[in-house]
């Protein structure tokens, strides 16, 4: 677990606002996206590990390193008797191979609650767990409710002295924690989430020719003053920009998944003003597309969490505005 805070502060600032999506890019990208953030297992722990110091730091809580050993918490809390250990897998998995995951890693952990008897009483001193937490990013099933209920009554069974009669297994969400990883978002210079909104690019272009219409008329309105020749020519490059569309995205998808996630959440505030702009302004119409692109190139390019180059900015400003233009988010009226 990174504890360096500049270790702390990349987990935390490479967080997005999205829903569960699996994110299937490169093997050093791979992140699960939660409401709160994208995350792997190491920024996970990480993550929470600030958390539950901020959330129980009154109760005693106690970080418990997984050096020399991993003994079935991450941590606990003196006073209270709390325990917790987290979980985050580093791949995607569908959902019935996800709750399988979960459910293992449940019966692995507290597992060696008995395995570890001896450690486990030298770190908690007179301290008995009462409960223990599972904190995922999301459950895959009710399922994981269940096996998390049988194996608590298994778990009584043992009897053991540093567990309490009524030992608890409870199941938590990224949901339970998202006053508190805000918090910390905040403390870190990371703008905050608030919900579940799945961020991404419409698709638009497996019917292109519906949108002929819409590019040759606004091209014409675009080069009014510049002949055929010039129409021509900027009708050819903002349809190949069109068509472009869905296949550019989705490479960038595939190459990296977290700078499409924060693309997307950036053009979809973006997007909302540009039919706004279209209504209000008196401008040439191709004055208003170029302030258009002027504006959500620099929005871009001003992205901290993006950190993209100029000609990456131009490319998602050219097919996007292409699309807004197909679509008639982007329009001119007289």
């Amino acid at each position: 677990m990174p504890e360096h805070p500049y270790a702390i502060a990349e987990a935390l600032s490479g967080q997005l606002g999205n829903g569960l999506i699996d994110t299937r890019g490169k093997a050093d990208e791979l992140l699960i996206i939660t409401p709160v953030g994208s995350f792997n297992g190491t920024t996970w722990e990480a993550t929470l590990q600030l958390v539950l110091k901020s959330k129980f730091g009154a109760d005693g809580y106690q970080h418990v390193p997984a050096t020399p050993g991993d003994f079935g918490i991450e941590g606990f809390t003196k006073h209270t008797g709390l325990a917790f250990q987290c979980y985050c897998p580093d791949t995607h998995y569908e959902q019935k191979e996800l709750n399988k995951k979960q459910q293992d890693k449940i019966t692995r952990d507290l597992k060696k609650l008995k395995d570890n008897e001896v450690s486990l009483r030298g770190i908690l001193g007179s301290t008995k767990i009462k409960d223990w937490y599972f904190i995922t990013p999301a459950i895959a099933h009710n399922a994981l409710l269940t096996h998390a209920q049988r194996k608590q009554d298994e778990v009584r069974g043992w009897k053991l002295p540093h567990l309490d009669e009524n030992f608890t297994v409870l199941v938590h969400d990224v949901g339970f924690y998202i006053k508190e990883i805000n918090q910390h978002r905040i403390s870190t210079g990371v703008p905050i989430t608030i919900g579940m909104d799945n961020h991404s690019i419409p698709k638009v272009n497996e019917d292109a020719t519906a949108y002929d219409e819409n590019l040759e008329r606004k091209t014409q309105l675009r080069m009014s003053d510049k002949g055929e020749r010039a129409v021509a020519i900027l009708l050819t490059k903002t349809k190949d920009a069109f068509l472009d569309h869905d296949s550019y995205f989705h490479k960038l998808y595939e190459s990296s998944p977290q700078t499409y996630f924060q693309v997307a959440k950036t053009l979809k505030g973006f997007e909302e003003n540009v039919e706004e702009w279209s209504l209000s302004t008196s401008d040439h119409p191709d004055k208003l597309v170029e302030m258009i692109k002027d504006r959500l190139s620099d929005r871009l390019m001003g992205d901290e969490r993006l950190q993209i180059d100029g000609t990456l900015t131009d490319d998602i400003v050219r097919r996007t505005v292409a699309r807004w233009l197909a679509v008639c988010q982007l329009d001119f009226y007289s």
